[in-house]
């Protein structure tokens, strides 16, 4: 059976509890665990996961089919596979429509789906403004319009180093203010979090 990421390009590789692959059609699949040229990863190795799916960003999907054991399996310009095989206590995937359908396989390999909403939920937009003390940083993402998101609704639009991903996600915010003369040549705000990690950044201009 087959998802609708057939022929849709990769725009953006996103972590906050889950890895998730999101086209540019909408559509997203998240994983709980996946293999990636022979490469597995779960909740052990999320970060190097982010690295190995970022390589992913820009190519056009090929083939996007799941069987009825739960196996799902993606091709990418012939040349990268991604399998996510089902797990015995947790979901191992989900796939998630531009017109919000869902397609989740379950613990052992059940395998349901739901039709879009026939009203969907709005999203408030994240915010791009300081984010307030205590925040957690809730997810990262690379590839188009990167950014770190926080607990708070905020979210700072800028390329992390995926090598810092484990510095940063689920860190909470212990000071953020505007930067001072010595700071600023890096950025007009500086962020710090509860890992030690200081974050400087010059907001976007519109």
């Amino acid at each position: 059976m087959k998802l609708a990421v057939v022929q849709k390009r990769v725009s953006r590789i996103l972590l906050d509890f889950d890895l998730s692959i999101e086209f540019d059609n909408g559509a997203s699949i998240a994983f709980s665990e996946v293999m990636i040229d022979g490469l597995t990863v779960d909740e052990d190795n999320q970060f190097e996961g982010l690295r190995a799916l970022a390589t992913l960003h820009g190519l056009v999907c090929d083939d996007a089919d799941y069987d009825e054991s739960g196996v799902l399996r993606l091709t990418f310009e012939g040349r990268q596979t991604v399998v996510a095989s089902p797990r015995d206590e947790v979901e191992s995937w989900e796939y998630t429509g531009a017109d919000g359908s869902t397609v989740v396989c379950g613990p052992g390999g059940a395998v349901d789906s739901w039709p879009a909403p026939e009203h969907p939920k709005s999203v408030a937009p994240a915010v791009e403004r300081l984010p307030s003390i205590g925040a957690t940083v809730v997810r990262l993402s690379t590839g188009d319009d990167p950014a770190v998101e926080f607990s708070d609704g905020t979210k700072l639009f800028f390329d992390l180093s995926l090598d810092a991903g484990y510095l940063v996600l689920r860190e909470s915010v212990t000071s953020s203010s505007l930067a001072d003369s010595v700071a600023a040549a890096q950025g007009d705000w500086v962020v710090e979090l509860s890992s030690g990690h200081v974050i400087f950044y010059r907001p976007r201009t519109t």
